[in-house]
C-alpha cells in the first residue's frame, strides 16, 4: 500500500468533481468501477490493543457487489444504529506491526433525475412523524433563530415543498462561495457559514439542511468519494482520490428524496438548474450519518468518511489511507458469476436502487 494519505492531515479536504465532463459521460448510461479503500496505523510503542474502523459503501442509488474485506485479524461489519451506515472494524492485540484494514468492491452507479415536477405537495402534506430524524436540530445541524428567520423570509409565498426547497437552494447558492481560505471551513458550523459565507461542500449542504428543516422539509446528508471523467483512464488504470465529496437530499411527497449539490453548482454556475433535482453519477455514496459514536463510546464524530483508529481505547493519530478506483470495461462485466467467485452475480442481474421515502 503506497502513497497513503495521513488521515489527520486531510480531515475535511473535499476533492473537486468534474461536473462538466460528468454530464456528458452520464448520458452513456451506468458506470461500473472497482474501488479499493485501504487504511493502516502504526501502533504506539507498548500498545495493548488497536482498533481500526473504515466506512463501507451504501447500497442506495448504486449497486454494490463483490465486497471483500481484509485486515490484521478478523474483520467485523457493524451497522451504526443512528444512520444505518455500515462500518468495517478490526481489532489487533499487542500489535508489533502496522494494523491494516481494507475493502474492495464493484460499484455500478448512474445519473439520478428526481421527478420534481411531479410533486405539488405542501409542507403540511409531509408526515413529520415518519421523518423525525431528518427534521431535528443536532450538534452538526444547528437550527438557530437566524436560520429560522432566513427560512421564513426566503420561502414566503412559495406554496409547495419543491418551490420552498428551490428558494433555499438559490439562497445558499448566492450566499456561499466555494472558498477554503478562512479557517473554520469544512465543519458545517452554521454560525460560521452565516457570518463568513465561504466553505466547502460540508458547509454548503449543512446550511441547506438546516434551512430546509427549519421550514419543515425533511433533509439529509450524503457523503462519499468523487470520480473523475474524461481523463483517458477508462482503460483499467488506477486513479486515486484526495478527499471526500458530500451533497444533500430533501423529501417531497410525490417525488421522493430529491438530490441537490449546491457546491458543485457554485463551482459550475452553468449547471445551477441541473444540480437541483439531478445528480451526476461520478460519485460513490458511503455514509449518511452525522453526530456518530462508533461503538457507544469515544468522541462524537461530526461525520464519518475517513478511517478512525484507537489505541487502548483512545483515538490515535497517524492513520494513513488511500482510496483508488478504476473503470471496469463492459467486456469484463459480461462474464458469468463463476468468473467473479462465490456470491457474485452477472452484470445483467444488477438493479440500481432509486430514492424512496
Amino acid at each position: 500500500m503506497r502513497r497513503l494519505i495521513p488521515a489527520l492531515l486531510l480531515p475535511v479536504f473535499a476533492a473537486t468533481v468534474l461536473a462538466s465532463d460528468t454530464i456528458g459521460r452520464d448520458a452513456l448510461g451506468p458506470r461500473t468501477i472497482r474501488l479499493a479503500y485501504e487504511a493502516r496505523v502504526m501502533p504506539p510503542p507498548g500498545t495493548e490493543r488497536v482498533e481500526l474502523w473504515l466506512p463501507l459503501p451504501r447500497e442506495e442509488n448504486q449497486a454494490v457487489r463483490e465486497l471483500k474485506l481484509s485486515g490484521s485479524g478478523h474483520v467485523t461489519v457493524v451497522r451504526l444504529p443512528e444512520s444505518a451506515d455500515r462500518v468495517a472494524w478490526v481489532r489487533a492485540e499487542k500489535p508489533s506491526q502496522p494494523v491494516v484494514l481494507g475493502v474492495t468492491a464493484l460499484v455500478t452507479r448512474q445519473e439520478l433525475r428526481a421527478p420534481v415536477s411531479a410533486s405539488r405537495a405542501r409542507v403540511a402534506d409531509v408526515d413529520l412523524a415518519a421523518y423525525a430524524a431528518e427534521l431535528g436540530t443536532s450538534p452538526s445541524v444547528q437550527i438557530n433563530d437566524e436560520v429560522r428567520a432566513i427560512a421564513r423570509r426566503e420561502t414566503a409565498g412559495k406554496p409547495t415543498v419543491v418551490a420552498q426547497a428551490r428558494a433555499l437552494y438559490d439562497w445558499v447558492f448566492e450566499h456561499m462561495q466555494y472558498d477554503k481560505s478562512v479557517p473554520g471551513w469544512g465543519l458545517g458550523d452554521i454560525p460560521y457559514c452565516l457570518k463568513v459565507g465561504k466553505g466547502n461542500c460540508t458547509d454548503f449542504h449543512t446550511l441547506f439542511i438546516a434551512l430546509a428543516r427549519a421550514t419543515g422539509i425533511p433533509a439529509r446528508w450524503n457523503m462519499g468519494f468523487p470520480m473523475a471523467y474524461g481523463d483517458g483512464k477508462a482503460d483499467g488504470g488506477d486513479q486515486t482520490v484526495a478527499g471526500y465529496h458530500c451533497w444533500a437530499e430533501f423529501y417531497a411527497p410525490g417525488a421522493g428524496w430529491v438530490p441537490v449539490d449546491i457546491s458543485e453548482a457554485r463551482k459550475h454556475p452553468e449547471l445551477k438548474d441541473y444540480f437541483f433535482g439531478n445528480l451526476s453519477g461520478n460519485r460513490v455514496l458511503f455514509t449518511r450519518g452525522r453526530d456518530l459514536v462508533l461503538d457507544g463510546r469515544g468522541k462524537v464524530l461530526n461525520y464519518l468518511i475517513y478511517p478512525v483508529a484507537r489505541a487502548d481505547g483512545k483515538e490515535t493519530s497517524g492513520v494513513e489511507w488511500k482510496f483508488s478506483y478504476r473503470d471496469v470495461p463492459d467486456t469484463e462485466l459480461t462474464r458469468t458469476a463463476a468468473d467473479y467467485g462465490s456470491g457474485s452475480q452477472p452484470a445483467a442481474t444488477l438493479a440500481l436502487l432509486h430514492p424512496t421515502p
